[in-house]
This record gives structure tokens, C-alpha cells and sequence, in this order.
């Protein structure tokens, strides 16, 4: 009779770990005089709040409903190979809302989506945006190319909240009841 070789140990860490809470759910924003447009895409709205945790996952960043984006800022001659709702949209997301709020996470005077005391920096909410990819399965030649192009180009898009843009869109409270 042989006996069963013990089992491997194995280390926690090296197991995948969906950083994400929860699913991913819409709204597309509309109102009556024009479609709620950013660079001539359609502006969504998260409809339930989603939850990402960085690093060593002992920090969390939480999107509220409502945050409005237009998922992945990827130029229309790009979208053949790098489409705005790829699998990276819910990355996007998190990586939208820490430059829309300057890696604060306070978000129209509302409760603090971070729980680290510190804000995230520009690098941080970059790097944040691949690791998310890479959890997401984004494959690395993809997740290379736009890290790059939010490295290269993304400084002129941290801290604005494209307050035009928000304010022609819908009345997100009515639109996600």
C-alpha cells in the first residue's frame, strides 16, 4: 500500500485573486436637448458602485453610482485593435475616477472613495490601471500599449472632471433608478 504524497503547499499570493467587487452595470447617459457625448463617445454612468483593491488588497477604491465615463479614452483610429469596451473597461473605470478626482477619491463633495489616507498620484493611478488590466487577463502586449499611452498622454486629463461635458448630461439620479 502506498501512501498519498502530501499535498503541495501552496503560497496564497501566487493563487489568483479577482480584485474587483461585483459586476459591472451601466446606464448610458442621455437627455432631452443632445446624447451626453465626451469627444464624440457616449457617456455611461456606474449604475452599482465598483470596488477595486491594489497592491496587497489591504486598500480598496470604491466608485459611487453615477460616476460618469466613457469607459477606455482610446482614440477612434485605435478602436480596430483597441476597442473602448475591451476587457480593460472596468480598469478604465477606477483609472477614470482616480484622475477625475486627483487620486483623492472624493467625487462631487460625496463620501471618500479611498480607503487609504493618502491620495493616489498620477504613476500610481497609471500603474494602478495595469495591474487591474493584468486581473482582468488583458494580454500583456494590450496592457503594454495602453499603460504607455496613459503615460504619455494622460497628464492633461488628471484632475478634470470635464465639467462641461457632466453637466450636459442626464440627471444621473433619475436616469439609474
Amino acid at each position: 500500500m502506498t501512501q498519498d504524497p502530501e499535498p503541495a503547499v501552496t503560497d496564497p499570493s501566487d493563487e489568483w485573486f479577482d480584485r474587483f467587487d461585483g459586476k459591472l452595470v451601466l446606464v448610458l447617459l442621455d437627455n432631452k436637448r443632445a446624447p451626453s457625448l465626451k469627444g464624440g463617445r457616449s457617456l455611461w454612468a456606474l449604475h452599482d458602485p465598483l470596488t477595486y483593491r491594489p497592491g496587497d488588497r489591504t486598500d480598496s477604491i470604491t466608485v459611487r453610482p453615477g460616476f460618469p465615463t466613457d469607459l477606455a479614452s482610446i482614440p477612434r483610429w485605435a478602436w480596430i485593435i483597441l476597442p473602448p469596451d475591451g476587457p480593460w473597461v472596468k480598469a478604465a473605470i477606477i483609472h477614470d475616477y482616480l484622475y477625475a478626482t486627483s487620486g483623492s477619491g472624493v467625487w462631487k463633495d460625496g463620501p471618500r472613495g479611498i480607503s487609504r489616507s493618502a491620495p493616489y498620484s498620477r504613476l500610481e493611478a497609471d500603474r494602478i490601471l495595469r495591474e487591474a488590466m493584468a486581473n482582468r487577463g488583458v494580454p500583456f502586449l494590450r496592457r503594454a500599449i495602453i499603460y504607455l499611452a496613459v503615460r504619455l498622454g494622460g497628464a492633461r486629463g488628471w484632475g478634470q472632471e470635464d465639467q462641461i461635458q457632466r453637466r450636459l448630461a442626464a440627471d444621473v439620479s433619475t436616469a439609474i433608478e
